[in-house]
C-alpha cells in the first residue's frame, strides 16, 4: 500500500461503513459489526428471548474475528451484503421502530428467511451490482430463529443429502428397471423399434446425470442392459424364432416413451453444455490441482449438471461460481476398488479417499488470500456460515484461481507469497459448503481489488483432461 493510500485508508473506511440516512438495519448491522463492542440495546426483547445475550456477543466477536474488520455495509436483494477484509457476509435482519435487532440470520440461511417472508428480490440492472434498499418486513412465520445462524457459527448445519442421494440412486434404478422390461410389452415391431431408439438415449441420460461417482465401477454398465434388453426383443419382435409382430402403428405407450426419453436426452444434451461466455473470456489451462491418482469431476458443465452453473442464473446467484468443479478421488487398490468411498454415504471423512489428498497450485501467481482455521464438518453436513471454507486464492495476472474446502490447519501459503504451477499449498478437506470432502476449484474475472467472489465466472480446462470438465469424466494424473 502507497503512502496516499495508508493516508487515506481511514476516511475511506469511515465513508463506505456508512449506511444511508434511512436505512436503520444498515445502522444496526454496523453497531453490530464495527469495531467496537456490540451494545445490548441493539437486541430487541424478543431476540434475546430466543437467543441469550452472551451467545450473541460471543458468536459476533468470532465472525469478526474470522473476517477481520468491517469495511462496508449495503444493501444487496432485499439482503445486506457485509463486506469485511478477509471475505463477505450476507444477513438478513429486521429491526423494530426504535432501530433494534429483531431477526438476525447470516449466511445462505439468510436467502431462505428472504424466501419465506414471501419478500420478491428487486430486479437488478446488467452490470450493476448495487440493490435498491427495501424497508424491513415482519419476521416470517417459521424462519429461522433470530441469531441462530450466528450461534452455529463454527458448526456444521445437518443436511439431509444422504437421504437425497439415496433416493436419487434408487429412482435411476426403477428407470432401468422399467426399462427393461418395456420391449416385451408392445404388440407391434414398430413399436419395438421405437423402443431400440429410444435404449441409447436412455443409457446417455443416466451416464450423464446420475451421480455415478458414488457407486462401483460396475455401476456405468447398468444404462446398458436395457439397450440389451432391447435388442433381445427382437427375436419376439421379429420372425427370427416365430412368426414375430405385426408392421401396424405403433401403440400410444410406445410413442410417448420414446418421445419423451429421446426429448429429454436431447435437452439435457443441450443443457450439458457449459454457458456460453463473452467472447473475450478465454478459457483459461490450468494444471490439475491434484496428482498421484484417478480422479472424477462431480459437478462441472451446464445448468442440467452443475449446481453452481444452475444458481448462477438465478436473480441473485453467484456469477463467479458458474464455471466452478468439484473434484474427488477414486481410490485404487483392493479396498477402494475404484470407489470414491467406502460405503455409499459414510460418516466419517477418512472414509473418503479425497480427504487428506495434498493440493498443488493449478497456475504461476501470487496468493491474495489464504484463509485457514475453520474446521471440517462431517459428511454429508454444510457448513454453510462459510460457504468457501478454508481456501486460497491465485492472482494470475489475468484471472483469479480459487481452491475451496481445504483441510483445517493444512495452508501451507501466506498472502503475497509468488508460487509456481506444482507448489504444495495445501490439503483437500471438508470446510465449506459441500456434502463430502471434495476440491472446489474455479476461475473468476479479475477485479480491480482480486478477491474470491468479487469477479464473474471464467471457464477453465485442466491440461490432464480432454475437454471441458463436464461431470463424470475421469482422468488420471501421475505423481
Amino acid at each position: 500500500m502507497g503512502t496516499r493510500d495508508r493516508l487515506l485508508a481511514p476516511l475511506r473506511r469511515i465513508v463506505s461503513q456508512a449506511p444511508a440516512p434511512q436505512d436503520p438495519t444498515g445502522l444496526a448491522l454496523t453497531g453490530l459489526f464495527g469495531p467496537e463492542p456490540p451494545a445490548p440495546a441493539l437486541f430487541a426483547p424478543e431476540l434475546l428471548a430466543r437467543v441469550p445475550l452472551e451467545r450473541l456477543l460471543e458468536t459476533v466477536a468470532a465472525l469478526r474475528e474470522r473476517h477481520g474488520a468491517l469495511r462496508s455495509v449495503r444493501p444487496q436483494q432485499e439482503l445486506h451484503r457485509l463486506a469485511f477484509d478477509r471475505g463477505n457476509e450476507l444477513v438478513w435482519a429486521v429491526t423494530d421502530p426504535d432501530g433494534r435487532l429483531t431477526t438476525l440470520v447470516t449466511g445462505p440461511g439468510a436467502l431462505l428467511a428472504r424466501d419465506r417472508a414471501g419478500i420478491v428480490p428487486a430486479p437488478t440492472p446488467a452490470g450493476d451490482d448495487a440493490r435498491p434498499a427495501v424497508a424491513a418486513a415482519p419476521e416470517p412465520p417459521g424462519a429461522p430463529a433470530a441469531g441462530s445462524r450466528l450461534t452455529r457459527a463454527s458448526a456444521s448445519v445437518p443436511a439431509p443429502a444422504a437421504a437425497t442421494l439415496q433416493r436419487t440412486i434408487l429412482a435411476y434404478a426403477a428407470a432401468t428397471a422399467v426399462e427393461l422390461t418395456v420391449p416385451y410389452l408392445t404388440d407391434t415391431a414398430t413399436g419395438w423399434v421405437l423402443l431400440l431408439a429410444q435404449a441409447p438415449a436412455f443409457a446417455w441420460y443416466v451416464l450423464r446425470t446420475a451421480p455415478a461417482h458414488t457407486l462401483p465401477p460396475w455401476f456405468r454398465l447398468l444404462p446398458l442392459l436395457p439397450l440389451a434388453a432391447a435388442l433381445l426383443a427382437a427375436a419376439r419382435a421379429l420372425p427370427l424364432l416365430g412368426p414375430g409382430l405385426p408392421w401396424t402403428a405403433p401403440g400410444l405407450p410406445e410413442a410417448a416413451l420414446a418421445l419423451a426419453v429421446i426429448g429429454l436426452a436431447g435437452w439435457t444434451h443441450r443443457r450439458c453444455r457449459p454457458v456460453r461466455p463473452s467472447p473475450s473470456a478465454h478459457p483459461l489451462v490450468l494444471d490439475s490441482p491434484l496428482r498421484g491418482g484417478r480422479f472424477t469431476v462431480t459437478e462441472g458443465g451446464g445448468p442440467a449438471v452443475n449446481r453452481y452453473a444452475q444458481e448462477s442464473l438465478l436473480p441473485g446467484g453467484g456469477r463467479s461460481h458458474r464455471y466452478a468443479v468439484d473434484l474427488v478421488q477414486l481410490g485404487d487398490g483392493e479396498l477402494w476398488r475404484g470407489r470414491r468411498a467406502l460405503g455409499l454415504a459414510p460418516a466419517v471423512n477418512e472414509r473418503y479417499a479425497i480427504h487428506g489428498h495434498p493440493v498443488l497450485s493449478p497456475c504461476d501467481g501470487v496468493v491474495v488470500a489464504a484463509v485457514d482455521g475453520l474446521p471440517d464438518h462431517g459428511p454429508f453436513e454444510s457448513g454453510a456460515s462459510h460457504p468457501e471454507g478454508n481456501h486460497i486464492a491465485i492472482d494470475t495476472g489475468r484471472a483469479l484461481v480459487v481452491l475451496s474446502w481445504l483441510r483445517q490447519d493444512s495452508v501451507r501459503v501466506r498472502r503475497g507469497q509468488h508460487l509456481t504451477a506444482g507448489t504444495l499449498i495445501a490439503a483437500v478437506g471438508n470446510s465449506g459448503d459441500g456434502s463430502e470432502p471434495a476440491l472446489h476449484l474455479r476461475a473468476e474475472t479479475r477485479a480491480s481489488r482480486p478477491l474470491p467472489g468479487t469477479g464473474g465466472g471464467l471457464p477453465f480446462r485442466l491440461a490432464e483432461l480432454r475437454g471441458d470438465p463436464l461431470r463424470g469424466r475421469r482422468f488420471s494424473v501421475p505423481d
